[in-house]
């Protein structure tokens, strides 16, 4: 499902799980994270190649939950197409109380990537040029 950065509070974090945020501008992805996340908990950041490079470690720590935390929330940085299997594997899954948060710089409209969230009514996509 495709969002305009403005409509960040119609985004409903109970029902949308996987957010993908795009484009050049940086401070203004931060910024909206910032705000979504506010009051969510643990927030770890990864980079894409961690993930990649250790998949079963972070899908394991995506679907358990914590004791002392109700809510995660996970910021990969620098994400591409490649990303694309992990988030397909998860989306077979119930991540619970877990968001996540995709960051990519520019992704073209072929991307495969781009148009898995776009298409998808569970997920958020968010292009931020301006």
């Amino acid at each position: 499902m495709i969002f305009k950065s403005y409509e960040i509070k119609k985004i409903d974090l109970e029902k949308i799980k996987i957010l993908l945020f795009y484009g050049k501008n940086e401070g203004h992805k931060k910024e909206v994270t910032k705000n979504l996340v506010k009051g969510r908990g643990k927030i770890d950041n990864y980079y894409q190649n961690e993930i990649l490079d250790n998949r079963n470690e972070f899908l394991d720590n995506t679907y358990t939950s914590s004791l002392f935390e109700n809510q995660k929330t996970f910021i990969i940085k620098k994400v591409s197409d490649k990303i694309l299997p992990i988030v397909e594997e998860l989306s077979l899954k119930k991540i619970g109380d877990t968001v996540l948060i995709l960051n990519a710089e520019n992704l073209e409209k072929r991307s495969k990537l781009r148009s898995f969230f776009e298409k998808k009514n569970n997920y958020c996509c968010i292009a931020f040029y301006t």
